[in-house]
């Protein structure tokens, strides 16, 4: 059972309050869903569950919070560890360990609890993540999906009555995310564990919970049962994602079409909406058009990377990328998407092989050269920051570039302006959220304008609105002639806005063509409104849509 009673909390730099008057109660064995904007508070709450907040962030605290019978202002985190149970957003700030059994036995370690136990409860966590084959493996060889595997079965391992994941699945591939959230389903179903998941993809999730609170501002805005509240247009307002196959019956609904109720998986929205794709006719959609037939600005040519410690990451790579073009990297977790895109920038040299970008050769170039052309955005935004302000952190490579204080000035306000930084402008960038951390990183690379821009998931831990906005500049950006590489596991990102997919499997390239061939009839790559139309194909209706604006055009 948690009681939250009028709590507000300030973090110790800021002017506005990370949560306020929040007033909460969660029963147990409930599954509960957070969601909102960037920055809205979501982590924060979190963080006030197991006492990370206040006995590790400093801060101003008011209110009463009381998780399982205990007072969290009096319980030190120590004392909470066994009640509550956190996993990170990213799990490498959650591992430290070597291997895989070790870190699942870490926790128990250190509350001294009983050698035999210990065994015990390590073996019960290994199996129940169905990972007892990773036991001997090292940590850093695994997959990101086994990673945050590993950190479920070493929270598990602690017998926590109280599961709270924050954004568990941002780093994981489709099929990855849906391992993860059927374990996690089945903790909630079959040993009444109360889930609290903190997720922006809700078509992922909102299926799978009994309740969806919504925050903005550090306030809740929203709580109750899913469907109840996203019948409520309102929340797209303030940024908050929802599933398309709730946004295309918004639209119906706002276009006079009656359709009774919201649903949350295909399965319902096929049955809710047969009726109205039977009367639709229309014929398969043309190929967005791409820009492959200009000049090349990257050529990658027989490429091969293998790394010091014998793990051959990419296999005979072949591609050719041209200016304008938006392309999608895409595939499983350690497919090679990462390891192919640092070799665009310099980061690292091919083994055998050869990358070309605007000319030049990278295997003799500097990465300082070859900066001057191609942008490079991280997965991980503490990559990037290391300034002691969000202003600082924008203009370092202006001042590396040599621009004047003036065109400094006017570009810093145009990104802040931009990601929605305009308030941290004085703020130390990594005692921002992830979220905004990941802004902050974009703006301080997107700010030199690079011909080339190469994006490793940009848009994890961003809301729907901040990620609509990243996407019209990309695609203003590669209008101008500028080219934009994404690797994502966005797939309703890519479905919206890419030109062109390259889907990698076992550091080589299967599938490389237009996002329409690619994405259309997959099995955990399409978009959501491909696997909704694909059933009333039978009646006229393209099989190849893949946006819920191209599904409404289809209908009118």
């Amino acid at each position: 059972m948690i009681k939250i009673r009028d709590l507000t909390f300030y973090y110790g730099d800021a002017s506005r309050p990370a949560l306020q008057d929040v007033n909460l109660d969660i029963e147990d064995g409930e599954f509960v869903l957070v969601t909102g904007p960037s920055g809205c508070g979501k982590t924060s709450l979190c963080r006030c569950l197991n006492g990370l907040i206040p006995h590790f962030y400093g801060g101003e605290i008011a209110g009463g919070l009381e998780v399982q019978g205990l007072d969290v202002m009096r319980h030190t985190t120590r004392e909470m560890a066994t009640r509550v149970g956190m996993v990170f957003q990213d799990p490498e700030n959650q591992l430290v360990s070597m291997d895989v059994q070790r870190e699942v036995a870490f926790g128990l370690e250190n509350l001294a609890f009983p050698r035999d136990v210990m065994a015990k409860r390590v073996e019960e966590s290994l199996d129940t993540l169905e990972i007892s084959g990773l036991r001997h493996r090292q940590v850093h060889e695994l997959s990101g999906g086994e990673k945050q595997k590993v950190v479920i079965s070493s929270v598990l391992a602690l017998h926590p009555d109280i599961l709270v994941l924050d954004e568990p699945t941002s780093e994981l591939d489709p099929k990855g995310a849906e391992d993860v959230l059927s374990i996690v389903r089945r903790l909630n179903d079959e040993l009444g564990i109360t889930v609290i998941l903190v997720e922006h993809r809700l078509d992922r999730v909102v299926h799978l919970v009994d309740r969806m609170i919504v925050m903005d501002k550090g306030k809740i805005i929203a709580d109750g049962n899913p469907r109840a509240v996203l019948s409520n247009g309102d929340i797209t307002s303030i940024g908050a994602g929802v599933p398309p196959i709730v946004r295309i019956v918004q639209r119906l609904r706002d276009n006079g079409v009656n359709v009774d109720n919201i649903p949350l998986t295909v399965k319902e929205g096929r049955a809710m909406l047969k009726d109205i794709f039977m009367g639709a006719r229309g014929s398969t959609l043309s190929h967005t058009e791409s820009a492959d037939n200009g000049r090349p600005v990257i050529e990658i040519d027989k490429l091969w990377h293998a790394y010091p410690e014998g793990i051959t990451a990419l296999k005979n790579v072949n591609l050719r990328i041209c200016e304008g073009e938006f392309v999608a990297v895409m595939g499983r977790n350690a497919s090679g998407k990462t390891t192919l895109v640092k070799h665009i920038n310099g980061l690292l040299k091919p083994t055998k092989g050869k990358v070309i970008v605007s000319g030049i050769d990278t295997r003799r170039a500097t990465i300082a050269q070859l900066s001057r052309k191609v942008g490079f955005i991280f997965q991980n935004p503490n990559d990037h920051i290391f300034a002691d302000t969000v202003e600082e952190e924008i203009a370092f490579i202006l001042k590396n570039l040599g621009f004047d204080s003036g065109e400094i000035a006017a570009r810093i306000d145009e990104m802040l302006e931009m990601f929605a930084l305009k308030e941290f402008r004085k703020r130390y960038p990594r005692s921002l959220s992830g979220g905004e951390r990941q802004r902050v990183a974009m703006a301080s690379v997107l700010v030199a304008r690079p011909r080339v821009l190469i994006l490793d998931e940009p848009t994890r831990g961003m809301d729907y609105r901040l990620k609509s906005e990243l996407m019209r500049f990309l695609n203003g950006y590669r209008e101008k002639g500028n080219t934009v590489v994404l690797v994502t596991h966005d797939v309703e990102t890519v479905a919206e806005h890419a030109d062109r997919v390259v889907l990698l499997s076992e550091g080589g390239v299967v599938v490389d063509g237009n996002k329409r061939d690619v994405l259309s009839r997959a099995l955990f790559f399409s978009p959501q409104i491909n696997r909704l139309v694909q059933a009333f194909e039978k009646y006229g209706v393209p099989n190849n849509i893949l946006t819920v604006d191209e599904a409404l055009d289809i209908l009118k």
